[in-house]
């Protein structure tokens, strides 16, 4: 790791010294149009933190443009790899080869001096023959396996077997002067730091394979050995005298501050939220997350960043900067899939056709023809990961108080019978699933209530009520109520149809037990589910008084 960052410090220092050039995106590693061969055994061919590897990459420096290859192999060792080196990855031409083998040639056994030896041989053997051919080689160490999940590993201390490879490989690096990621100690510190938490903690779900979230440990480990740079920021903006970085301020009143990014910054890393844990507490989010700072506020917002709720926030969180996963971006989604797709494509391509049918006539010609359909893909890709388009940021003030209505019951006039989100209404989750969204039953006849019993009179000011980005649900009017019968409207609201959105009903204080959501009509256009259903994400009561008080 230590060549790569110095390298990045000798690129930081030309920057400096030539402060009258624009800025330019240049991970240290990688030049543009590289061709790089992800090179390993059945964890590579998960075909999860090479993809991670390349989304980050896409999305950081667009501009580059290079090409990626997964060529793992399920049991693989160095030693096999090193044999298929020519059919599986010479015939690719790469200029970059990332080695990630240790996993199978340590024999899930003891750690002993005879398969160290042996490890270091093929090693050496793979990087030397890349090295001739002048393409530069990145080595990582073997991953950990989890005792927990296969107790025969504790009893062989494999990950002491894993750390002796990882140390050999280390040593290779030194000597050849490869970057170097140890992605052992990386995974092996988080497990550890995970299970003190939670004893039940898994990211390694049969010992061996990592989960997603596994590798996104992975990745992080990988990217900054790369040197890749953390993604940029969202932008700055001080509210009071309108002047920003990186963002433009629309407009500002009692509801709502909309400000607006330029368009001109990186396409967020996505990520799917089973990953958002690993991705916080690794600490990956401190590098692919992107800094949001607003100044000249006064209490706590609500922040919606191209439609889709990001998270609470202080003013004083605001003010020093709060990090934003990417996972509100639909451009970002898009990236994430495309090189998921692009990886299964390339697998199909190679094992099943080239390697699959190679005794079959005119399968040469096939093979040609689909790596050009993987240069087209890329091609796509880079088209994707291009800077991101201009999103409007929303903060919405929340309520002052306390949410007294979490885990209250309440009763629909028309009930799902589907098992959709039946609970889901005051579950404190804003997600958009079945489980946390509410959804009313599909019947014609609007308007359609929801009644929420608080259980007891409370001092009420405000409510807050969300849609997801599906659905045809139009108006949500709140009206509250102290017997159940008699029930004074407090506020309506129209909601944007396809985009996921929350709003704040604020009233003056009243007295109320009940509080009755009703939906009078709905949009005609269908977006994913039949009109007829009325979804709402959560609801929230304020008050002054604590729940319980």
């Amino acid at each position: 790791m230590r060549p790569v960052r110095n390298l990045l410090r000798a690129v930081m220092l030309t920057l400096l010294l030539a402060a009258s050039l624009p800025p330019i995106l240049a991970a240290p590693l990688f030049k543009g149009e590289d061709r790089v061969v992800i090179y390993g055994d059945s964890i590579t061919q998960q075909l999860l933190y090479s993809r991670y590897l390349q989304q980050y990459i896409f999305c950081r420096y667009p501009d580059m443009k290079i090409r990626f290859y997964n060529a793992g192999w399920d049991g693989d060792t160095a030693g096999r790899a090193y044999n298929r080196l020519e059919r599986d990855v010479l015939v690719l031409n790469p200029t970059v080869v990332t080695l990630f083998f240790g996993m199978n040639d340590g024999g899930y056994k003891a750690v002993n001096d005879a398969t160290v030896t042996t490890y270091r041989t093929n090693m050496e053997k793979l990087i030397k023959a890349l090295q001739e051919k002048k393409i530069r080689v990145v080595v990582f160490s073997p991953g950990c396996v989890d005792y927990d999940r296969r107790p025969n590993l504790g009893t062989a201390d494999y990950n002491k077997a894993l750390e002796a490879l990882g140390k050999a490989a280390e040593e290779l690096a030194k000597k050849y002067n490869c970057p170097y990621a140890d992605v052992h100690h990386a995974m092996l510190s988080f497990q550890a730091s995970e299970k003190a938490k939670d004893s039940n903690f898994t990211m390694i779900p049969d010992s061996v394979h990592p989960n997603a979230a596994g590798h996104l440990v992975m990745a992080h480990a990988m990217l900054e050995c790369l040197g890749a740079e953390p993604m940029p920021a969202l932008g700055d903006m001080d509210i009071s005298s309108g002047k920003g970085n990186g963002l433009k301020l629309v407009s500002k009143d009692g509801s709502k501050i909309v400000l607006e990014t330029l368009g001109n910054s990186c396409v967020p890393f996505w990520f799917d939220e089973p990953g958002a844990h690993a991705m916080q507490r690794s600490g990956f989010i401190n590098m692919a997350g992107q800094r949001l700072t607003v100044r000249g506020l006064t209490g706590k917002y609500t922040a919606t960043i191209d439609g889709k709720i990001v998270g609470q926030f202080s003013a004083d969180q605001l003010s020093s900067g709060v990090m934003i996963p990417g996972n509100y971006s639909r451009q970002g989604k898009l990236v994430h899939d495309m090189v998921a797709n692009k990886e299964r494509f390339y697998f199909s391509s190679w094992r099943v056709m080239r390697l699959g049918m190679a005794d079959m006539p005119d399968i040469k010609k096939c093979v040609e023809n689909t790596m050009e359909n993987d240069d087209s893909i890329h091609n796509y890709i880079y088209k994707s990961a291009s800077a991101s388009a201009k999103m409007l940021i929303y903060l919405i003030p929340a309520p002052d108080g306390f949410n007294i209505a979490r885990g209250k019951k309440y009763v629909p006039s028309d009930p799902n019978k589907f098992g959709w989100g039946v609970n889901g209404l005051l579950d404190g989750s804003w997600e958009q699933d079945s489980q946390h969204c509410w959804a009313s039953g599909n019947s014609p006849k609007f308007p359609k209530t929801v009644t929420i019993d608080l259980e007891k009179t409370a001092r009420i000011n405000a409510v807050a009520a969300g849609v997801p980005n599906f659905g045809s649900t139009r108006t949500i009017k709140v009206a509250v109520s102290t017997d159940g019968k008699q029930y004074t409207e407090v506020g309506s609201h129209v909601f944007t149809q396809g985009q996921e959105e929350r709003y704040i009903y604020k009233f003056a204080p009243v007295n109320a037990r009940y509080v009755q959501l009703i939906y009078p009509d709905y949009y005609d256009k269908v977006v994913n589910y039949p009109s007829t259903f009325s979804f709402t994400t959560e609801v929230e009561v304020y008050s002054e008084d604590a729940p319980g008080s």
